[in-house]
């Protein structure tokens, strides 16, 4: 009986200690995807510029990176200045032990746009990219021209696959950290596509270089801000309240597509739904999700 109580204490010791180590690691900023590293006041971040013209400021989603723009982003700066973000933990943005609280993310945007000496901007962005936005705003809604929000959910309900809901768990998590591979991070990431939909290598490669506490925080951060208010208010809420158009996948696994209506709550705002399309339709259907994003930009 007291050697099964000592290997259990152990077992405990042994988590805990996995648990802290795994938290602990950082990563350092490093240029990739064709960005270049800028340093802020918040972190030093990895962004990507192309073009010239109105700018537009791209926001991804959790686990996400600047990547995931690939399919639309160089057709927009054919006539705009496009900007590209790595947020907190992920890309080539440094990955700190703490500080992924939705604000900060914002503020790292701001302090990107002061760099650039960018007054008004459209910001578009994906999911969790959205949330940012949102806070974004907040801060200067003048400074806000337009926002288009991809599958960013308008409130806190949100559901992940229970392999997803075990990595984000605090101990079993870390655990399981040290036993990802390559096949259990696509797996996790299919859920972000309408099904058979094939994930992109070089997402799960993004997905991998993730250390486990800027994943499970920024997603921890992610629930918090909606729990504290419903994005959709938060927007609704704003004056000026900036025009919004709300485009979302039909078959969207993440976020209810049911959900897409409250975007409707804000002021002027339009939603639009890509038929046959998950979680991330600019990746999904690039042609269409242009399309919709051209014709509100339009004058």
């Amino acid at each position: 009986m007291k050697r099964a109580v000592v290997v259990v204490a152990l077992c405990a010791i042994a988590l805990a200690a996995n648990a802290v180590w795994v938290d602990l690691k950082t990563r350092p900023a490093a240029a990739r995807d064709g960005g270049a590293v800028f340093d802020t006041a918040i972190v030093p971040a990895n962004v990507r510029i192309e073009g010239a013209g109105p700018s537009i400021l791209f926001l991804h989603g959790f686990g996400a990176a600047i990547d995931w723009w690939d399919a639309i982003a160089p057709a927009l700066a054919r006539d705009h200045r496009v900007i590209r973000l790595d947020l907190i933990g992920h890309g080539g943005t440094e990955a700190p032990r703490i500080g992924y609280m939705i604000v900060r993310q914002a503020e790292l945007a701001s302090a990107i746009l002061d760099k650039l000496g960018v007054e008004r901007v459209t910001v578009i962005a994906h999911s969790m990219g959205g949330e940012v936005a949102t806070a974004l705003a907040a801060m200067k809604p003048e400074r806000i021209e337009r926002m288009i929000l991809i599958d960013s959910p308008p409130t806190a309900g949100t559901t992940f696959t229970p392999l997803t809901q075990a990595y984000l768990a605090p101990g079993l998590g870390e655990l399981l950290s040290h036993f990802r591979s390559d096949a259990a991070l696509r797996e996790g990431l299919a859920q972000g596509f309408a099904p058979h939909f094939p994930v992109p290598e070089k997402f799960v490669a993004d997905l991998k270089q993730l250390t486990y506490e800027a994943f499970r925080t920024a997603h921890d951060e992610s629930i918090a801000f909606r729990k504290a208010k419903a994005p959709y208010e938060r927007l609704a809420a704003l004056t000026p309240v900036p025009p919004l158009l709300a485009i979302f996948g039909a078959q969207d696994a993440i976020v209810p597509p049911d959900h897409a209506k409250l975007w409707l709550k804000v002021p002027g705002a339009r939603v639009e739904l890509i038929e046959g399309s998950g979680h991330s339709p600019m990746v999904e259907a690039p042609a269409r999700t242009l399309e919709l994003i051209r014709g509100f930009l339009a004058p």
